[in-house]
This record gives C-alpha cells, sequence and structure tokens, in this order.
C-alpha cells in the first residue's frame, strides 16, 4: 500500500481528528483515511453528520415519490367502507 505524508495540519483540524479518533475508538490514521475515500467519492461513511440525518429520517423528510405515494395510500384507505377492524364482520350497524 501507497503512503502519503501531510504536513501544516491547522489545530483545529488536528483536534477534529483527535475527536474523531477518540469518539470512535480508531486511530487518528484511520480517521484520515476514511475523510479521503469519503471526500474522493470512494465511501458513503460520512464521518461527523450521522447525527444530522438520523433526525431529518426522524422527522419524516420525504422526496417526491415518498410523499406521492402516501398520498395514494391515504386515498385507497378513503375508498374503503368499512368499520373499525376490531369489530365482528358479522355485527350489524346501529343507527
Amino acid at each position: 500500500m501507497a503512503e502519503i505524508r501531510v504536513k501544516d495540519i491547522d489545530e483545529d483540524t488536528f483536534e477534529r481528528l483527535t475527536a474523531l479518533a477518540n469518539e470512535r475508538g480508531w486511530t487518528i490514521n484511520e480517521v484520515a483515511l476514511r475523510a479521503l475515500r469519503y471526500a474522493l467519492g470512494l465511501s458513503n461513511e460520512h464521518l461527523s453528520g450521522q447525527d444530522r440525518q438520523d433526525i431529518a429520517t426522524m422527522r419524516g423528510v420525504w422526496n417526491q415519490v415518498e410523499n406521492q405515494a402516501f398520498h395514494e395510500a391515504i386515498e385507497a384507505f378513503r375508498q374503503v367502507d368499512s368499520g373499525p377492524t376490531f369489530e365482528s364482520p358479522n355485527r350489524k350497524k346501529q343507527a
């Protein structure tokens, strides 16, 4: 495998590399390699933004296709003429 040396790393970048390494139990080299692979489009692993994506998913961010599918499903329920699912099918409706 090839090796490279990165010189003149600013203090903030080095502190962030160190913090990520400590949080995940990785070496600084592992963090740097994963960050480099992500930056070059060789990985989908976003090291620092995972929580933001999780929150976006939890709050219900849908794309246009998912939104359309949801509205179609709701419309299908509006077309069904039935009572609550816990009622017996033989029970007559009371007026």
